[in-house]
């Protein structure tokens, strides 16, 4: 058997005895599960919006489908204070929130940190689209609950449960979608977007559900300005399955689920018309995560959560030449051109609601994770294993005031984390239908096995990680005014306004010398700020649904500090706005309509460019937006069609060059494939 299976068998086993003792208690109502814009991230026990004393974005289910996304990063691409940015050589995107990405970012599952190499999110394009019942994002710290590498924020994915509601229950659903890459397209093969997927949940009346999931994802490639075999955006496949058996009773919830991604890559290269030959580079991932999930009511005031996972992560790249004239394929024997990487990661939670009194709540927890990487462009095989305590209080000494203090220590076998990380957060009801959201939090990041001990080397490049870093920490200030201007059966409408401030210290960053050409290392020496504000507004009425969204991020500039620039006309910050808006509309027997809009202002900070010269360098704005429409047939089935990227947007001007040590500096920005439009269909069965 595969370790795998290993892994299953020993998480089923805690589980088991775990619960190996009957407990009495009062019944929670399949009701509590099915709360109306309920919330999880962060919470003692799932909370309202309302309720919720994080601010807190939701992408529910029904937005998922009114988009009729086949990844995570189409549906966030219009999302207010998120930016992407990609690498197209890896096919691969970074995310932003408040103008912080990469490690900054936590990408849960089901409340569980995913692994990735690097500070790319891939694990956001690795998750089948079509398992999501909801994306929460919490902006800001959340270091106290997270820990590392939240200091931007968290995006936790909400996977959809087969949670038996009332004795059998059985659910069908498949979809499958055709989409051109701008005006490149051929049917259900090669050119183009193609998606199909299956799944499956089905409960039993003595508390046993289980589901099944598989989907496949193929991307054509776009050719864009390239010529010959070499395309500007490379293609990919995707196959993702999974499952999830669980168990449900009076006083308990416990459940186990497996996911396993298998994605190719494929990077073509121009043929040589010298030697007619030429080369195929394959990124090969490989995938597995193992979940376990635990809830268990001891009594009426106490309640225990557990959280268990095992991450399993390869990715190989292998190359082979080709030679045209007689067709035979070889591997290639340079080093580079056959790596390897392989993290794994065991992680453990246990966390306790113990609500005192009425007004008063504890929640203490414990964390253990453990991440383990080995290849070829890292020094050696090192395992990093940090342990946790935190602690948080829930107080509402009043009807209309409630206050959550809390703090996480930090003990990790290799650097110096932090001893205390404290964060206090706020929530006053002014009035009935306004609330007001202080918040001040201590973040931090740390390290990346990848950071710490990184060696790479080729003709061009000398890179090296650096075992004495510390971590990254901020000090992070958030308020937020929340208005229910109309709130009644008909009408809902809603305005937000939230203002930030986040302090970086320590940040790590690859650093160039000056003296050898190629040589660069990480250090903890930058500093960063972000300042700023966004509207939200958001409107309900009977069939329509509208949003109209504005940011204003303010970046802190580098060189604002450096003597030599101290009269130049340089502020403390650049600012860059962001306005967002969607309306979508249903005609009772006839179709929804929906349509979304971004636009993403220039972002650009001082610098110094090749000539030496002091400049604004960065990203031109651009604008983006799509148009969907769906329409049911008959009881099962409905039809979706739409454009995407009506603006017909490729590249954007970017003076600012590339960070990336694989990207080459081409002078812009790969933001889309141009427009594309789609056709899918939706199976939906419920008895």
């Amino acid at each position: 058997m595969s370790k795998h299976v290993y892994v299953a068998i020993a998480l089923w086993a805690v589980a088991l005895l775990s619960f190996a003792q009957k407990n009495e208690t009062a019944d929670i109502t399949a009701k509590d599960y099915h709360l109306k814009e309920v919330v999880v991230t962060g919470q003692f026990i799932p909370q309202s919006i309302q309720n919720s004393i994080y601010k807190v974005k939701v992408i529910s289910n029904q937005e998922i489908q009114q988009k009729s996304a086949t990844d995570i990063q189409s549906l966030l691409n219009t999302e207010l204070g998120i930016r992407l940015s990609n690498d197209m050589n890896l096919g691969e995107t970074d995310f932003e929130i408040m103008g912080m990405g990469g490690n900054n970012v936590k990408v849960l599952l089901d409340g569980i940190p995913m692994i990735d190499r690097l500070y790319k999110k891939q694990s956001l394009n690795q998750i089948d689209i079509n398992t999501i019942e909801r994306i929460e994002i919490v902006e800001g710290p959340m270091s106290v609950i997270y820990g590392t590498d939240a200091l931007a924020g968290v995006i936790n994915i909400i996977t959809k449960k087969g949670i038996p509601e009332n004795g059998k229950n059985l659910s069908v659903g498949a979809r499958i979608q055709e989409e051109s890459i701008g005006d490149e397209y051929n049917l259900f093969d090669k050119k183009g977007i193609h998606n199909q997927s299956v799944n499956a949940r089905y409960s039993f009346d003595n508390g046993l559900y289980i589901s099944g999931n598989f989907a496949r994802n193929r991307f054509g490639g776009w050719q864009g300005d390239s010529i010959g075999r070499k395309k500007q955006w490379q293609p990919k496949d995707q196959y993702l399955t999974g499952g999830q058996v669980g168990f449900r009773k009076s006083n308990y919830d416990l459940s186990y689920r497996l996911d396993y991604m298998n994605e190719n890559l494929l990077n073509e290269a121009d043929i040589s018309t010298l030697t007619n030959t030429t080369s195929n580079k394959e990124y090969i991932v490989n995938r597995y995560t193992h979940q376990l999930q635990a809830n268990w009511k001891a009594s009426n005031s106490l309640d225990f959560a557990f959280a268990g996972s095992y991450q399993d992560y390869k990715r190989r790249i292998r190359t082979t030449n080709i030679d045209l004239t007689t067709g035979k394929e070889t591997l290639s024997t340079n080093p580079e051109d056959q790596d390897k990487t392989t993290l794994d990661s065991w992680f453990g939670r246990v966390m306790a609601v113990w609500k005192i009194r009425n007004n008063l709540s504890f929640q203490p927890g414990i964390e253990v994770q453990s991440d383990n990487g080995f290849g070829n462009r890292m020094d050696g095989e090192h395992r990093i294993t940090n342990t946790a305590l935190f602690l948080s209080a829930e107080y509402t000494p009043l009807d209309w005031l409630s206050l959550r203090p809390g703090f996480r220590s930090s003990f990790n076998s290799v650097y110096d984390a932090p001893w205390a990380t404290p964060a206090m957060n706020v929530k006053a009801r002014i009035t009935e239908y306004m609330d007001l959201r202080a918040s001040y939090a201590r973040g931090f990041r740390a390290p990346t096995l990848q950071e710490l001990y990184y060696s790479f080397h080729d003709s061009n490049h000398d890179l090296y990680g650096n075992p004495d870093l510390k971590s990254e920490y901020s000090n992070s200030y958030q308020l937020s005014l929340t208005w229910r201007a109309i709130h009644n059966e008909q009408i809902r409408f809603t305005t937000q306004l939230t203002g930030f401030y986040n302090d970086f210290r320590d940040r790590i960053s690859l650093i160039e010398s000056k003296t050898q050409i190629g040589y660069s290392k990480y250090y903890n020496i930058d500093r960063y700020k972000t300042l700023g504000f966004t509207i939200e507004n958001n409107l309900y009425w009977k069939y329509l649904r509208a949003s109209l969204n504005f940011s204003y991020l303010g970046r802190y500039n580098k060189l604002y500090e450096n003597e030599s620039y101290q009269d130049e006309d340089m502020s403390q910050f650049r600012y860059s706005p962001e306005l967002s808006a969607s309306i979508s509309y249903t005609w009772n027997k006839v179709a929804t309509f929906a349509a979304y809009y971004k636009f993403t202002g220039e972002r650009k900070e001082y610098g110094i460019a090749e000539d030496n010269t002091l400049g604004l360098l960065g990203t031109n704005s651009y604008n983006w937006a799509d148009f969907t429409i769906s329409r049911p047939i008959g009881k099962l089935l409905t039809i979706a069609g739409g454009i995407k990227n009506i603006f017909n947007i490729t590249t954007i001007r970017n003076t600012a060059g590339s960070e990336e040590i694989h990207n080459q500096d081409t002078g812009v920005s790969q933001i889309g494939c141009g427009r594309s439009y789609f056709i899918g269909l939706s199976f939906n069965f419920q008895k």
